[in-house]
């Protein structure tokens, strides 16, 4: 059931919820705008919205983890594959990189990009970042880099009952381990070192969810529980108001509760609920859209109100208004990406006409 579509419109789901979390998991003087319903002096209603999208992160965990697992089951997790995604990702996001330099350039009261010429260099290898999104860059590379029979051994080994309750059991203990302060802290002097550690602890952070997509895959859990809902609520009516309370209750009691270390169990429940709930013609095309641009908005939406432009999107006051122009302005960055991306693709193939016979081939 679960196919190329539904994983588009998935990572559509989870760059909606990236674009509210960082608009408005916020309270107290960290609020964007003027929300105008409160639940007390220090909180807005729109924070509700705002700490169930921290799932975010677990989503698109989950997606690559599934992805990643589909195409080793499918054998196309070559080392040659992998390769043409890594550079596919790393065009893309070289474009963003070049167009938000030109911007910095031109808006001189912001230094911070390009900034020194060593900082464009180092961005360009990922050794540096203007924006605090781009970490799940190297993250989703190093897991794409480490070999199927490392990253995917319990998935291979485990059912997927038992691996799900130990990326759990995992998730928890590793919550508890930062929470903790037991990571260790180093010197200002040691780069290397710190930007390693650095990379290993985003890894541990998305491992779980990443372990998790593998082992839905494995099971082919979407399937199996959407014939069980099927089944259970057989009149289409009454399925479809079953899960939107399903779905209430999981924002519900994810507010009420208000754990983070939790997340990782209300990111697997969403992502299973998106991808059973029957979605309408519109419904789909507004998914589709947005996961088509999801890649384009995670690199560069936090530019417009931090980075760069810092600002420019609170100047709106109102979330939703606040929303819906951040969507604008990534959207059209995409798109002038996209051409570029095409254009710089079809430079390449009248540099190398034999590419051109092999684009054919594939």
């Amino acid at each position: 059931m679960y196919n190329k579509q539904d994983a588009v419109m998935t990572r559509g789901f989870a760059i909606m919820c990236m674009l509210v979390l960082h608009l408005f998991c916020r309270t107290g003087t960290d609020v964007f705008g003027t929300p105008l319903i409160w639940l007390d002096h220090e909180t807005p209603f729109v924070y509700l919205f705002g700490f169930y999208s921290e799932i975010c992160v677990s989503i698109y965990s989950i997606c690559m983890g599934y992805a990643q697992y589909h195409l080793y089951l499918n054998k196309k997790a070559d080392a040659i594959s992998v390769w043409k995604r890594i550079l596919k990702l790393m065009l893309n996001y070289w474009i963003i990189l070049v167009i938000f330099s030109i911007l910095g350039l031109m808006y001189p009261s912001q230094k911070l990009i390009p900034g020194t010429l060593t900082d464009f260099i180092k961005s360009i290898i990922l050794l540096h970042s203007y924006n605090g999104a781009w970490w799940f860059l190297n993250t989703y590379i190093i897991f794409l880099l480490t070999p199927v029979s490392i990253k995917f051994y319990p998935v291979k080994k485990l059912s997927a009952k038992v691996g799900l309750i130990l990326c759990f059991i995992f998730q928890t203990g590793w919550f508890l381990f930062n929470k903790l302060g037991y990571w260790p802290v180093f010197k200002e002097n040691e780069h290397v070192l710190a930007f390693v550690m650095k990379e290993v602890h985003n890894l541990l952070d998305v491992l779980p969810s990443a372990l998790a997509g593998g082992y839905l895959c494995k099971s082919d859990a979407v399937t199996k529980i959407n014939n069980y809902i099927v089944g259970f609520f057989t009149n289409k009516t009454v399925r479809k108001t079953a899960l939107c309370c399903m779905w209430i209750m999981i924002f519900v009691v994810m507010n009420l509760i208000h754990k983070a270390v939790l997340t990782f169990i209300f990111a697997i429940v969403s992502f299973l609920l998106f991808n059973i709930w029957d979605k309408s013609k519109l419904s789909r095309k507004v998914w589709l859209f947005l996961g088509k641009h999801s890649t384009n908005i995670w690199l560069c939406h936090m530019f417009f109100y931090s980075t760069l432009f810092t600002g420019l999107i609170q100047t709106f006051r109102y979330p939703l208004v606040m929303l819906g122009l951040l969507l604008v302005l990534c959207v059209s960055v995409s798109y002038i990406e996209i051409l570029l991306e095409r254009f710089i693709n079809k430079l390449f193939v009248l540099i190398n006409p034999c590419k051109a016979g092999e684009a054919k081939k594939e």
